[in-house]
């Protein structure tokens, strides 16, 4: 029964994308279903345990800090800068801006260790200088 409720699930998400749901809404909702489904009453404790421990898990605390650390230094001129020197190092190599955006996040990676904090800092610097590179360029 649970295998042909796994193969169920997904027809039903593709479908659900295809017909215009958002894709949040969408794999909550299927999940949701297919939980309630397969799992019953059980499924409120399920989703009511798993949000208390995400909740509670200390590390994620610190993702809006380094967040606003990039929003800091995006707006003092420090991270264009350093991209700047990163891209000075890696303009000769093929993609070189596409080298150094990449470098630019191992620096953040490092100084932050939160995957997501880096995904977003990186955002914030690196698209204006690859904005100003492309316009530059046609």
């Amino acid at each position: 029964m649970s295998i042909e409720i796994g193969l169920l699930m997904f027809p039903v998400l593709i479908a659900c994308i295809f017909l215009g749901f958002p894709v949040a809404f969408s794999l909550m909702g299927v999940a949701m279903f297919f939980g309630y489904l397969r799992f019953g009453d059980a499924l409120v404790h399920q989703f009511v345990s798993k949000v208390d421990e995400v909740a509670s898990y200390y590390v994620l605390a610190a993702v809006p800090l380094f967040v606003f650390m990039g929003c800091l230094l995006e707006r003092s001129g420090a991270a264009g800068k350093l991209f700047e020197a990163i891209h000075l190092w890696t303009r000769r190599l093929p993609g070189g801006l596409a080298v150094g955006t990449a470098l630019l996040c191992v620096v953040f990676a490092a100084a932050s260790g939160v995957v997501g904090a880096t995904e977003s800092v990186v955002g914030l610097l690196a698209i204006p200088v690859m904005l100003k590179y492309a316009t530059a360029r046609t």
